[in-house]
């Protein structure tokens, strides 16, 4: 592999009404329409060969115009989900905060070990996001430009171990929705040569406070 490019989904519902989305399978909000349709554009610049997505709509719904265009296939793959948020998915932060008032101290600790309630925690998502991106990077071993759509948690941990082989930078970083960055590779090394472009006009961009992927 030469490139890959990470594209985060663009903006759905559940960041609209800024609920917790992990697992849930909601949909593009007009704003992520109108974003994907300007990512789309960008891309055709990229010489994409191939494409990976979570299996969650938002991802696919993101990339789906720009893969049938360029008449290339969309590979699903449930390693590249978001986090399992469990009993606090769909719900507010402000919901949460009354529903869970004693699980909100250990949620925002960074510890990776924490559990979401009935979901996974950080440790777990890493791994899994860690094995689908192996897996990947093992089957485009002879493809030059690989493009991920996928989900700001997955996004944060695959940059943080192609940087450091760990998840230790996961919570150091935050991307918009529908943008784009990249990894060079050089005889097998990742270079981080762009990260977080966004190829949509300013006023589509809407703000990540609070916003669970």
């Amino acid at each position: 592999m030469k490139k890959l490019f990470i594209v985060r989904h663009a903006h759905t519902t559940d960041n609209q009404e800024k609920r917790f989305s992990g697992l849930s399978d909601c949909v593009l909000s007009d704003v992520g329409i109108q974003q994907a349709q300007a990512l789309k554009e960008y891309l055709k610049k990229l010489n994409i060969d191939r494409i990976y997505t979570s299996t969650l709509k938002r991802t696919v719904q993101t990339i789906e115009e720009f893969a049938c265009e360029e008449n290339l296939e969309i590979n699903k793959l449930d390693g590249l989900k978001e986090m399992d948020f469990g009993d606090f998915d769909m719900l507010t932060f402000q919901e949460v905060s009354e529903k869970f008032p004693d699980e909100i101290e250990m949620l925002f600790s960074g510890d990776s070990t924490y559990t979401f309630p009935n979901g996974e925690c950080l440790n777990d998502m890493f791994e899994r996001n860690v094995i689908a991106l192996e897996n990947i990077l093992v089957e485009c071993d002879e493809v030059d430009n690989v493009l991920l759509c996928i989900h700001m948690g997955t996004i944060r941990n695959l940059i943080s171990y192609l940087l450091t082989k760990n998840n230790e930078l996961h919570w150091s970083f935050s991307i918009q929705n529908a943008a784009v960055s990249c990894f060079e590779f050089y005889d097998g090394f990742p270079i981080l040569s762009k990260m977080g472009h966004i190829p949509y006009d300013e006023s589509l961009i809407r703000s990540l406070y609070n916003e669970q992927d």
